[in-house]
């Protein structure tokens, strides 16, 4: 909440914008899906707020009629969630000028589970506006889109034969199992830094800037460094304009220079080209793996806008343009050159990161222009993530959401919740957390204090009607504060219907009377941050509640409750007995911290 402002989306542009052109080893992808996101949560809740809002009729006992605003938070969350989902789908979409790639990506990170039916022609729409718009804006300024995203056009008819299986099977399982190591050593980068940042809070937000600045000097540095050692090659008759002369003779070039002294975009093409075989020693590739590879992990948790996907890619395309390289030295590959093995070492890379599938494929053949390339793309993926997934269970990015203690539900029930019933995953509820159909402005007070945010209400007998809301709450006691300091202010009544002023004697008696009519009547009501409420004042708490609430019978089985709030977008339910007494309230909150409890 309150990190989708607009002055974020504008900061999130420029640091982007200089954390690529200062020579950190990160893509654009991770800032521009988050701005996509960022701007289609601003326009969803310009555009979409009004609508979702009602007035409602809260008649408090001892005031005149009283009405309060009140929102739908359930459909307004649902609307930001679908606008958030196409804003990130554009914002990949534009990234590699690939509107189905960008559809599969947000696909991938929200799962089946959370994907509305709605969602997916919305994403259509999106997506292939947001591609031709980015295209005629670049063709509006005098250049191409190709020239900004990974693209590489040497179409052949077989890029690939049976005896490049084989090695597409090793290079996968090695970059598979490379991927869990490479997880875990960003983590445990992060925990440690996190642990250094600790330390020094009291220099906040002083020290976090000045790690971030020198760190852009350290890449700088070994980026140079390193590329010094760059074994400098002949520059072909017709070689790619992309290759970097750095400390070479005229008519050489340095391919460590080459690779590290550009953007991650950049490097990537030059991997998966299919016109520059044997341009590219595997001495040198492996110089810029590690040198890449050490500045890609030192990076985490540096508070820049950074994006792992091509960087990752970057890394399994070195691996692989290393492997390819030595197999056509010694003749042992088919018809695919050491571009292809570029291609196939990035897929089974960032698939093992990030868990995906689907997506990679479609990137890295959309990269390719080739669609050909599809059968060892999907077997690197397969390979890849079992390997990954054996070595590792979470990967990287469900990693971090565990870690920041972000809610979610994974879609498969956890094992801890096995002989588990629902009665024993209720939220820990206060008793003043409980309200009635009719509750005193104190009881409502008192249960805003607690930490509840969706709050049960109970009518006479024992029966759950409904949930009200925290910010359904707050508004119907600031619309009762309102009415009541209207009603009880002093000065209220001094002057005659019909436009006259009592006398001077009679004005200063009255006024007198009134003030102290007035203390009285505060002496008598609660104080609250929302004003003075009248004392006894009671608030029909049935006409905030969503009615017909979810009921789970106490004797459920965790199992079968569970899909209810993974698979079925349950948010809270009611747990009763068999005769429908209120047991205790299930929310999707709560079962995220007993299953974490559970868990450790």
């Amino acid at each position: 909440p309150g990190g989708y402002k607009p002055i974020h989306l504008f900061v999130r542009c420029f640091a982007t914008i200089l954390g690529n052109a200062s020579g950190y080893p990160v893509g654009r992808e991770g800032p521009t899906v988050s701005m996509g996101t960022n701007f289609a949560y601003i326009v969803t809740e310009f555009m979409a707020g009004p609508h979702v809002r009602q007035w409602v009729n809260i008649d408090v006992v001892g005031q005149a009629p009283t009405a309060a605003l009140m929102v739908d938070e359930e459909q307004i969350a649902q609307a930001k969630r679908v606008a958030c989902a196409v804003g990130g789908a554009c914002g990949m979409a534009m990234i590699f000028d690939a509107p189905m790639g960008g559809i599969l990506y947000m696909f991938e990170e929200m799962t089946a589970v959370c994907w509305p039916l709605e969602l997916t022609f919305r994403a259509f729409v999106g997506t292939i506006v947001c591609a031709l718009l980015s295209r005629a804006l670049l063709n509006g300024m005098g250049t191409d889109i190709k020239a900004f995203v990974i693209y590489e056009w040497s179409p052949q008819r077989h890029p690939w034969g049976w005896n490049d299986v084989p090695f597409f099977f090793v290079l996968a399982a090695a970059m598979g199992s490379f991927s869990a190591l490479h997880t875990v050593v960003c983590l445990k980068v992060g925990d440690l830094r996190q642990k250094a940042m600790k330390s020094l809070e009291h220099l906040q937000p002083v020290n976090k800037m000045v790690e971030a600045v020198l760190y852009a000097a350290l890449c700088a540095l070994t980026s140079s460094l390193v590329a010094q050692m760059g074994r400098c090659e002949p520059l072909k008759t017709g070689a790619s304009v992309e290759f970097v002369r750095y400390n070479c003779q005229e008519g050489e070039y340095n391919p460590v220079a080459s690779l590290l002294l550009t953007t991650s975009e950049a490097a990537v093409n030059l991997l998966f080209s299919r016109k520059n075989a044997g341009q590219i020693h595997p001495t040198n590739a492996f110089l810029s793996f590690l040198g890449y590879t050490c500045l890609n992990i030192g990076l985490t948790g540096v508070t820049v806008p950074s994006g792992n996907f091509t960087g990752t890619m970057l890394i399994g395309g070195l691996i692989g343009r290393m492997m390819g390289s030595m197999a056509e030295r010694y003749q042992l590959t088919g018809p695919a050159v050491s571009g292809v093995y570029a291609m196939v070492g990035s897929a089974a890379m960032l698939c093992g990161f990030k868990r995906m599938s689907l997506a990679v494929v479609v990137f890295v053949a959309t990269a390719a222009n080739d669609f050909n390339l599809v059968p060892p793309l999907m077997l690197s993926v397969v390979v890849s993530v079992s390997c990954a997934e054996f070595l590792l269970h979470r990967g990287y990015d469900e990693e971090q959401l565990i870690r920041r203690k972000v809610a979610f539900l994974e879609p498969q029930t956890p094992n801890c919740l096995d002989n588990k019933k629902a009665s024993e995953l209720c939220d820990i509820l206060p008793p003043e957390a409980t309200l009635h159909v009719e509750a005193t402005a104190a009881e409502v007070s008192k249960a805003l204090k607690t930490d509840v945010s969706d709050f049960p209400v109970v009518k006479a007998g024992g029966i759950c009607i409904g949930f009200t809301t925290r910010e359904r709450l707050e508004a119907a006691l600031e619309a009762c504060a309102k009415r009541g300091q209207m009603e009880h202010s002093p000065t209220a009544g001094l002057d005659t219907p019909g436009g006259s002023t009592l006398g001077a004697g009679r004005t200063e008696d009255a006024a007198q009377s009134m003030e102290g009519e007035f203390e009285r009547l505060i002496s008598d009501s609660l104080v609250s941050s929302f004003g003075i409420l009248p004392a006894g004042a009671k608030l029909p708490i049935g006409r905030l509640v969503d009615p017909v609430p979810y009921t789970i019978l106490e004797e459920m089985p965790a199992q079968r409750m569970y899909a209810l709030f993974a698979r079925g977008g349950l948010n809270t339910a009611s747990v009763v007995t068999e005769n429908g007494q209120f047991v205790g309230m299930l929310s999707r909150r709560g079962l995220i911290h007993h299953i974490r409890h559970l868990d450790h």
